[in-house]
This record gives structure tokens, sequence and C-alpha cells, in this order.
């Protein structure tokens, strides 16, 4: 190989190089700043392939997908001066990558540090301001949402957006929290016998008034039903009185075939007297003596 050939192949693989220096490609899932001399001179791109300086511009690169930091307090006061300790996790992304530069020179861990400080100052004065009952019990949610609140101010200046916060555990000394949760109990159960006591009140007013009711409708039906029997005799009434002007005989017939009926069972024995009128349709010769009436 002469040197004429040499000199080619040279010059092609610094041509190579120099290409290849001077792009780089950027993914969906990254956040970039590109630096020349300390000075940031381009930030934001979209992903796929761009073109830069070689050697004297540089490619920083950030992930751009949310992230988690966690962390724990072993030592939070509460406004009764009682010891919590605090575990707790945060969810943040990178929103501004010039600011996030600018604040922590793309140090992932400077970011985490300065994150936690802040958290940890916000998580500090919440729970100061309320009791060991209200940390553990209802205001929990109040004091994650007020510092998520607060830890976004900060984090705006390091170009991070703060997307949840979540306190994990709560953990009491054994006294404390022995106490604490008797009292919980406590209320809770008062809390349970005050309503008992309303259900019950409730309760016997409603029966008492079902009672009342049914009373109400008990008597009108018994009224209802006795003037509905009343008016029944007083149409029967004038049905046997007809029957009777249209045919007495007839009449006193089927009335003494009625009493019979009513009267006489299958193995009951009855007594008559031979004379009596009762006994005429029994025996035709006291019948024949008997006045008609019609």
């Amino acid at each position: 190989m002469n040197p004429k050939q040499i000199s080619i192949i040279v010059v092609v693989l610094l041509a190579a190089v120099v290409a290849y220096a001077s792009t780089f490609t950027v993914t969906p899932r990254e956040r970039i700043v590109l630096v020349q001399m300390g000075e940031i001179v381009g930030a934001d791109y979209d992903p796929g392939l761009h073109f830069k300086l070689p050697v004297i511009q540089t490619v920083y690169r950030f992930d751009r997908r949310v992230m988690t930091l966690t962390g724990d307090i072993e030592r939070v006061l509460t406004s009764e001066n009682k010891n919590l300790s605090v575990d707790y996790f945060v969810k943040w992304r990178i929103v501004d990558p010039v600011k996030y530069f600018l604040a922590t020179h793309g140090d992932v861990s400077r970011a985490r540090s300065l994150l936690t400080e802040s958290i940890e100052n916000d998580v500090l004065a919440e729970f100061s301001k309320r009791t060991i009952r209200q940390a553990v019990g209802d205001d929990r949610n109040e004091i994650v949402a007020a510092v998520q609140v607060q830890v976004n101010q900060a984090a705006k200046q390091l170009g991070i957006e703060i997307q949840d916060v979540r306190i994990m555990k709560l953990d009491l000394p054994d006294k404390v929290s022995d106490t604490v949760y008797e009292r919980m109990r406590s209320e809770r159960q008062e809390v349970i016998r005050t309503l008992r006591a309303q259900g019950e009140a409730a309760a016997k007013e409603i029966r008492a008034d079902a009672n009342r009711e049914r009373t109400e409708v008990l008597a009108k039906a018994y009224n209802r039903a006795e003037q509905i029997r009343g008016e029944g005799d007083a149409t029967a009434a004038g049905i046997y009185a007809k029957a009777y002007t249209k045919d007495a005989e007839f009449y006193r017939f089927y009335r003494s075939m009625e009493t019979y009926r009513q009267s006489i069972g299958s193995d009951d024995f009855l007594l008559l007297d031979p004379k009596g009128e009762l006994f005429q349709y029994f025996n035709p010769a006291v019948g024949a003596s008997v006045p008609s009436g019609g």
C-alpha cells in the first residue's frame, strides 16, 4: 500500500470520526441540553438525529420519565413535642432542562439531595402544627397536599415538577402509640353509642307511628265492616219480608228447614213437642190443625 492510499484512508477515517462527533440522537424518553464552552446553546430537542460542533459542544442527557425519591425522617416533632418517624416517597420529573442543568449541573444525586432537603423541611413544618392524633388521623391527607404544594414551589427553581407526595408509614413510640389509639378507640365507641341511641329512638318513634296507623286502619275497617254488615242485614230483612208477603206458608217452611239444618247434627237427638208448630212438617196431623196465618 503506497503513501497516497494510506493518506486517503486516514482522511476517510478522520472524516468519519468528525461526522460521528458532529451528530447526536435524541430518544423520546430523553431531555437534551447542548453546552458550548460552559454556555447553554440548545435544549429540548425533538426525538431524532441532530448536529453539533465536535469537541467544543457537549451533549447532556436527562431522563424525562417520572422518577421516584424515597426517604425517612427519624425524628419529627408534633405540636405536643411528641416524636414520630416518617417514611415518604415523591414522584418527580424534569420539565425544564435548562433550569435543571443550571441548578444541578446535570447531577441527579444533587437534584435528589436538594429535593430531599426541601421535602423534609416542609414535612417537619406541617407536622409541628398538628397533634399526634391529627397526624395519624384524617389530617394526613392535608399534610401531604400542603407538602406537595410547598415543594412544587421550590422545585420550579430546579426545573422539576412534583407529581405526587405520599407518606408510606408513621411510627410512634409504643407508649405514645397505645395512648393515641386508645383515645381514638374511646372516641369511636362514644360515636357508636350516640348513633345507636339515636337509631333506637328513631326506631321507637317509627314503631309507635306504625302501631297508631295500624290501630286507625283496623278501627276504620271494623266500622266499615259493621256498616256493610248492617246494610246486608237490612237488605236480607227486606228480601225476607218480600218473600213472606208473596208466600207465607212457603216462607215458614223454609225457615223451619233452616232451623232444622242449623240445629240438628249427625249425632244430635232432638226432642220436639208433637203438638208444637216446629213439628208440624214432621206430623201432618198437627200441621193441618195449626193455622196457616195466611
